[in-house]
């Protein structure tokens, strides 16, 4: 017993260090953040089935990245179907050539997360609209009736407020 609580301990102690570097490398290569949760989700429970064949803990970092990469992997086929999602090819193309995420990555993307979240929910939802793929400041300016300059205005200021929130919370967390 106390074997085994020692052991869990390790792996939550390693996992916890990797988290933030697993999460930033799956989001490369998964459509949306809900599937990258569904993804990291899966890596770590595999990770956790698998832990005692692990011989080298140093390795783990890698290790669980393989685990997250095979796990991604799956997880496209199973979305096959979805118009948004890049052929296995081409994600392990992506995979191969973004090779370990820098730590610092995932701080400005979780940095990322925490401003867009203090965004009231008409900006959250206009920043991240205009944001995704095909789709066009004029098309979101012609859908909600506004002038197209002023939508481009207003994501400008977005963006700029966006910027100063991610440098504000990394230099707080001692990151900058």
């Amino acid at each position: 017993m106390n074997e085994d609580s020692s052991s869990y301990e390790t792996f939550v102690r390693l996992l916890i260090e990797e988290e933030s570097a697993v999460r930033a490398y799956v989001r490369r290569l998964v459509p949306t953040w809900h599937d990258v949760e569904e993804v990291v989700q899966q890596t770590s429970l595999i990770a956790w089935k698998k832990f005692d064949e692990l011989d080298d803990i140093d390795r783990f970092g890698g290790w669980l990245m393989m685990i997250a990469r095979f796990e991604s992997l799956k997880y496209r086929r199973s979305l096959a179907r979805s118009p948004l999602v890049f052929s296995d090819k081409l994600t392990e193309q992506l995979a191969d050539a973004t090779g370990t995420i820098a730590a610092g990555d995932a701080d400005r993307q979780q940095a990322l997360e925490r401003c867009l979240q203090k965004l009231d929910q008409a900006k959250r939802d206009l920043i991240l609209k205009v944001h995704k793929p095909g789709v066009t400041v004029r098309e979101y300016a012609q859908q909600n009736d506004r002038p197209e300059q002023a939508v481009y205005k207003s994501v400008q200021r977005l963006r700029q407020q966006l910027l100063r929130c991610i440098k504000q919370t990394l230099a707080d967390q001692g990151l900058s």
